[in-house]
């Protein structure tokens, strides 16, 4: 029998193994919830009653708690019939059965409800975990998800601002006191809203204490969007949003895209983000060993957090979906150098390419042995040694842009014209309008190895080729070449300006290297492999099969993740992984060893 493990303690992998173990729903649990609220009209008290078929809708709120400061009757409870007896619910307050009222109303007809803490018994673990593995089905099968902001009250003003369709400074005042919320930071909220076909907000009526004011979710997501045009703190909620997924079944599918949803938010038990992931990505699954940290103090969340970051990585190879390999090329990842983990990933917010990794994009088919273990993570791919780094910086400031190539700085303010107003209106397309220049700069002034560096970059951006066959240096006038491309406006290279976001520290900062291969192929690279203090030459450069494109398409697979690895192996044959880059560019298959299965930690 497994030794228990400490939740509070740093996991080894042997622990996050131990802590995913559970059962894979082969149609054993329940298929939908087990009871339902219901009331025969309004002012009637609710009744706990079994499930049997009912049309419903959910409830998301946040839970009562010392550091929750709801307003009005949000404090008041209502009371609800169970089995056994009358009880006051703090949960359901009345401000909630009110706002119920208004939608029963609103839809002309009964209401039956479905909220978590009295339709599943809190006091039975069993119960608790299996409803928890469908949550999914319970929010994506509700008519409608009633989402309680029990912390906010809107004045007459600020509820005819909502109407008004327009952004003006009230109204993005209004916005931002609206998203600030306690719901709109909370893990098990935001699974909701994504899980939900449909969703209205309530709000409490600052003129008319006791009554709930229904706003529609289209309204405030119009707001909110127009309004982070003016307020970057706004927050930006992952799309697509509630119903928009059943019409979209390949989003929310990998580990990535579901785990940024709730990774930073708040959540009373860190642990509970697990299950959170397995429902955003429909997949059901009940724990038998999941580990809880409702005790977990300030010191102690941030071991915690990295357990979870280690719990998903490990179900995500179990599964056979390989995103978080996608996203481990994130500058600051916390799992760099972690004993064990230094080939996971944690997820990078925006990154499409990590967010959407599907089987059969990438030769998944390579590596059919691919596992984690007690002793790390075996799998199979393609390596190189890497014999020259150049290491690039770009920074733009109101003087033009600043290059630096190892050590040698320049400036350099282009004389080539942004014709079209395109490459101007997003700052993907400044960003690649910068690079390009920064390029055909060094093309024309380092030395002829830098010089062959950026040619052959350049090419890699403008040329639509067979990234496993490095693509012959662009050759003539740069200078002449650039000023026809930018004349016809950004186009299709809109894609190829979003792709390169891994390079860019900041909007007006970027860093990156130019890597020769033993292979011969030369590869632009970005990420925290990149930064490591000894460089990247003499390292060893390895690009798993699973995570290796198999087709270069526009604009999801643009580019290729690899691991840095130590040039030579542990004493017991393990490589220890030293960091992760993104890059252009693939190493050749045709080079001599350089198909190999590994053990890496």
């Amino acid at each position: 029998m497994a030794q228990a493990i400490d939740p509070l303690d740093s996991f080894s992998i042997s622990d996050s193994i131990q802590a995913c173990a559970g059962i894979e729903d082969n149609g054993e649990l329940q298929d939908q919830p087990l009871r339902v609220l219901v009331s025969a009209s309004p002012g009637i008290p609710y009744e706990l009653v079994t499930y049997t078929g009912q049309r419903y809708v959910a409830i998301s709120y946040c839970w009562p708690s010392r550091n929750f400061e709801r307003i009005g009757t949000s404090n008041d409870p209502s009371q609800i019939v169970t089995p056994g007896g009358v009880v006051n619910s703090e949960h359901f307050s009345q401000f909630m059965a009110r706002a119920v009222d208004i939608h029963r109303a609103t839809v002309g007809s009964d209401v039956t409800v479905w909220m978590d803490t009295h339709c599943i018994n809190q006091r039975d673990e069993q119960e608790k975990m299996a409803q928890v593995a469908i949550l999914h089905r319970i929010y994506t099968r509700a008519e409608t998800t009633l989402v309680m902001l029990e912390d906010i009250a809107l004045t007459a003003d600020e509820q005819r601002e909502l109407t008004r369709f327009r952004i003006s400074r009230d109204a993005v005042a209004l916005v931002r006191r609206v998203t600030a919320a306690r719901w709109f930071s909370r893990a098990w909220c935001s699974q909701e809203l994504v899980l939900s076909a449909r969703t209205v907000f309530f709000v409490h009526d600052a003129s008319n204490p006791g009554n709930a004011i229904l706003v529609p979710s289209e309204t405030l997501w119009h707001l909110m969007d127009a309004a982070r045009h003016y307020d970057r703190s706004i927050p930006l909620f992952n799309l697509p949003r509630g119903g928009v997924l059943a019409g979209l079944s390949f989003f929310a599918k990998t580990t990535s895209y579901a785990l940024n949803i709730v990774y930073h938010l708040g959540c009373s038990d860190e642990y509970d983000k697990i299950s959170l992931v397995c429902n955003l990505m429909r997949y059901t699954y009940r724990f038998t060993a999941r580990p809880t940290a409702f005790s977990a103090d300030s010191e102690a969340l941030s071991t915690v957090r990295l357990n979870v970051l280690k719990m998903a990585n490990v179900m995500a190879i179990q599964r056979r979906e390989f995103s978080m390999l996608l996203a481990n090329h994130s500058v600051g990842n916390p799992l760099q150098g972690q004993p064990g983990f230094g080939w996971a990933g944690v997820p990078v917010p925006g990154d499409r390419v990590s967010d959407i990794w599907a089987a059969k994009d990438y030769e998944v088919e390579y590596d059919r042995d691919i596992l984690v273990n007690d002793s790390g993570l075996v799998v199979r791919g393609i390596l190189a040694h890497i014999a020259r780094e150049h290491i690039w910086a770009i920074h733009r400031d109101a003087a033009g842009l600043h290059v630096t190539v190892d050590s040698q700085t320049w400036s350099t303010i282009s004389s080539i014209p942004m014709v079209h107003s395109s490459w101007t209106l997003a700052s993907d397309s400044q960003a690649l309008y910068d690079l390009l220049i920064v390029f055909a700069s060094a093309a024309e002034r380092a030395d002829s190895d830098v010089a062959l560096h950026a040619r052959v970059a350049i090419a890699y951006l403008l040329s639509e080729p067979d990234y496993r066959y490095q693509p012959e240096p662009v050759g003539g006038d740069l200078g002449a070449l650039l000023q026809y491309l930018l004349s016809y406006g950004v186009g299709r290279l809109r894609d190829i300006a979003s792709a390169m976001k891994f390079i860019w520290r900041s909007e007006d900062r970027a860093s990156f290297s130019t890597i020769l291969l033993s292979d011969g192929s030369i590869l632009l690279v970005s990420g925290n492999g990149t930064e490591l203090p000894s460089g990247l030459s003499g390292k060893v450069l390895f690009q798993p099969f699973v995570i290796r494109p198999r087709l270069f398409s526009i604009p999801m697979v643009l580019t290729a993740n690899s691991m840095v690895l130590e040039s030579v192996p542990l004493p017991d044959g393990t490589h220890r992984c030293l960091g992760c880059v993104r890059g252009l560019g693939m190493i050749s298959e045709a080079y001599p060893n350089a198909e190999q299965q590994l053990r890496i930690i």
